[in-house]
């Protein structure tokens, strides 16, 4: 059986890149961990990474900057990924309540399982959470947010899927185990899944059932994808081999030059991903240089420089 251990990445839409990471840095308190682009339209979108320390698969979240190729504002709902939950430990609901009330983010709390949950929303309304968990990932320091409060990586994503049974069937395939189940008469039932071995963060998912909920629509403010961690390429192909054998396609090998990924489109709509832990984001720069500066990778041959002037502006001083 392959090891499908953890989630890898998410990745999302947005509109303004400045006000992304201005977001992801300066109120949540995440490292800017890479600025690349879109690989297809490199002179129109940035790829944005934000993570820990060193973009340790499990803290990573990246973004399609959509400035240069207008899109129109999506819809969260079924058929999709509805949100993803970020790991803070015991103790910290407060703090964070008071930071966001403190940068005007509005926010709901609740209590879910044994954790208490934090939801709040990027500027451009992708749904996130704050959950209390335990983690073995150590927070990004090189912001205001205090060492005991700050986010130590992903705990979860939640899917809103319009398939439920088919999504769970892709998760048991996977080797996840169903660890539990949540219901809401208004909120919906969640049923909850954790990967086999665990990781250090990551390694839970949550298939929320609400089956007369409006349909998702992708654009600015949704997710796009979902990845999960396979060790190496060997062990990627060991996972097509069993999504195949099972019944799901999977496409060709994509080079992301810092992971190579394959895709799935799980019954319940959305976009699973299967990323390599490397080669990683030192692949082309030194850890204490992560984010300074535009980087392509050299297969793509473009001109840089023409690239960053037909970019939008980012500071990220």
């Amino acid at each position: 059986m392959p090891e499908i251990n953890g989630i890898h990445h998410v990745t999302a839409f947005c509109d303004d890149p400045q006000e992304n990471y201005d977001f992801f840095t300066n109120v949540l308190g995440l490292r800017f961990v890479k600025r690349t682009v879109r690989f297809d339209v490199p002179e129109k979108i940035y790829h944005l990474y934000y993570g820990d320390e060193m973009g340790t698969p499990g803290t990573v979240i990246t973004y399609f900057p959509m400035t240069n190729m207008p899109m129109e504002e999506g819809l969260v709902g079924k058929g999709m990924m509805s949100a993803v939950g970020l790991t803070i430990p015991e103790g910290s609901v407060d703090y964070w309540t008071n930071r966001f009330e403190e940068h005007d983010v509005e926010f709901t709390v609740e209590e879910r399982f044994d954790e208490t949950a934090v939801a709040f929303t990027d500027p451009d309304g992708t749904p996130y959470e704050l959950v209390t968990g335990e983690s073995s990932i150590e927070p990004w320091d090189g912001g205001d947010v205090p060492d005991e409060h700050g986010i130590r990586g992903m705990f979860n994503t939640t899917l809103h899927s319009s398939d439920p049974a088919g999504t769970m069937d892709v998760l048991e395939v996977m080797g996840w185990d169903r660890v539990g189940e949540a219901t809401h008469p208004q909120a919906g039932d969640r049923i909850r899944y954790r990967a086999p071995e665990g990781s250090p963060c990551a390694d839970t998912v949550d298939v929320l059932i609400r089956p007369n909920a409006p349909n998702g629509v992708m654009g600015i403010g949704t997710y796009l994808h979902v990845a999960f961690q396979v060790e190496n390429d060997w062990e990627q192909d060991r996972v097509s081999d069993l999504l195949r054998e099972n019944g799901y396609i999977t496409t060709s090998t994509k080079d992301r030059d810092y992971f190579h990924s394959r895709y799935i489109t799980e019954p319940g709509g959305a976009i699973f991903e299967y990323a390599t832990m490397g080669p990683g984001f030192t692949l082309d720069q030194d850890p204490e240089e992560f984010g300074e500066e535009l980087k392509v990778p050299d297969w793509l041959d473009v001109d840089i420089e023409r690239i960053e002037e037909m970019l939008p502006p980012l500071d990220t001083n």
